[in-house]
């Protein structure tokens, strides 16, 4: 019977093994700078958080990060096997090392997002104690037909620059603090999610503004300029929402995305948000994937 696998934290020169692991396949020098800009993230402490396992004759056997998120008590996980290691118990040794790091650092849960047409991984979380807990639709819109939506009297729009990051926080924090699953963040963190850790850089924000002051948002990205736009968060100030704005500032974001050769986009809603639902539905998304959120009480 082989040993169970090794577990070690992650230190810099593991970059191309980690690439290899959380890819799939041998990484290009973008996808490896790509990642590099991933672990940099302000929240993100790859030397705490990043796990790698090993075979006793050290191949590499699969990999775990845990985003922490102190303010709402949970920790988020990204784990991948590797293909030519599966069933060693590889991911059973790191879920273990990462749900005693989590409850270490006194969080409650731990959570992870799965596609619903992994059957495998959803029986296995089911058989471990995890349970299905949310439910997000992805959503796609085919073409490249502009929304041309009205912009709302006395209002502007324009692109997010750096100087806006501690604006676009206030109202993503105001906007969604409460919201299932949100965690609030920092204006550092805003900051290099939009200008320095996309490939194509910096991710379209587009800026609802009223008076010279931010009302609303819609944070889109691009993966690749032959690849869909993704229209990411839309926030519209609490007092201000229900009024159509959140359908205008997202359809500026869609045509923004469209203008730069976006073939199609793609959105992603809560399953329990039927109000941006029906807004995402009139504006030509329909549903073409489900993936299912787990999770694991740690306390």
């Amino acid at each position: 019977m082989p040993n169970p696998p090794s577990i070690r934290s992650y230190t810099p020169d593991d970059l191309d093994t980690l690439a290899v692991l959380r890819l799939g396949h041998a990484p290009s020098p973008v996808e490896t700078a790509a990642l590099a800009r991933w672990l940099a993230q302000p929240n993100i402490d790859a030397r705490r958080d990043c796990l790698l396992a090993f075979t006793d004759d050290g191949a590499p056997a699969g990999y775990a990060c845990l985003i922490r998120e102190p303010a709402i008590g949970r920790s988020v996980l990204e784990m991948r096997g590797s293909n030519q290691h599966r069933g060693g118990g590889a991911g059973d040794a790191l879920l273990q090392e990462a749900s005693e790091r989590a409850r270490a650092a006194g969080l409650g849960v731990m959570q992870v997002d799965v596609p619903e047409s992994d059957e495998t991984r959803r029986a296995a979380l089911t058989d471990r104690g995890w349970t299905h807990i949310r439910t997000h639709l992805h959503l796609r819109r085919e073409g490249s037909e502009p929304v041309n939506a009205p912009v709302p009297d006395g209002m502007t729009l324009r692109l997010a620059e750096p100087e806006d990051a501690p604006a676009v926080t206030d109202v993503q924090n105001t906007a969604f603090t409460g919201s299932w699953g949100y965690a609030p963040n920092t204006s550092e963190e805003i900051a290099y999610r939009i200008f320095e850790l996309p490939d194509l850089r910096p991710d379209p924000v587009v800026l609802l503004e009223e008076g010279g002051s931010l009302v609303g948002y819609c944070w889109c990205h691009r993966e690749a300029e032959d690849a869909p736009g993704i229209v990411g968060m839309v926030g519209v100030l609490p007092g201000r929402q229900g009024k159509g704005l959140g359908r205008a500032v997202t359809g500026a974001g869609m045509d923004r995305l469209l203008g730069l050769g976006s073939p199609g986009l793609e959105i992603t809603v809560d399953s329990e948000n039927p109000p941006a639902i029906r807004v995402y539905e009139n504006l030509g998304f329909v549903l073409d994937w489900r993936s299912f959120w787990y999770e694991l009480p740690l306390k």
